[in-house]
């Protein structure tokens, strides 16, 4: 009795094929979720950046409107630097007794927070390669 065992080049093919297929299907869903995730992580530091600075901003005795640059607020010590290569900075303005007006410029060079007020969610953060390095949104 001559018992060969395997599989043909047709049946191999075949699972090739398939899974292919998976792969190609499993990565299309799983793309715009990494993506959302990362506005979400944006948008999340944006606000505690934003935090550190409206602290830097008491703890300064600041008065009238005062910017902030990213680095500043690193430097303050209020905050951890993390792992991203943030640009930004954070524009406090003094609109009355005890009334402020907050704007976030914040890039981690694919996705940018511009302009927006605090409580930034990922809805704020679009997709942009630009940095925000410049002061509070001026050249």
């Amino acid at each position: 009795m001559n018992n060969k065992r395997g599989f043909t080049l047709v049946e191999l093919l075949s699972v090739i094929v398939i899974l292919s297929v998976v792969v190609l299907i499993a990565t299309n869903a799983v793309v715009p979720m990494m993506s959302e995730a990362k506005k979400q992580v944006l948008a999340t530091e944006a606000n505690k950046f934003m935090l550190a600075a409206q602290n830097l901003y008491v703890k300064d005795n600041e008065s009238g409107t005062k910017c902030f640059t990213y680095e500043e607020v690193i430097n303050s010590g209020l905050i951890e630097k993390n792992d991203e290569a943030y640009t930004g900075s954070f524009l406090i303005e003094s609109v009355g007794e005890n009334k402020y007006n907050y704007k976030i410029w914040l890039s981690n060079g694919t996705n940018l927070v511009e302009g927006k007020s605090p409580d930034v969610t990922s809805k704020d953060v679009i997709d942009s390669s630009l940095d925000a390095s410049t002061s509070c949104g001026a050249n």
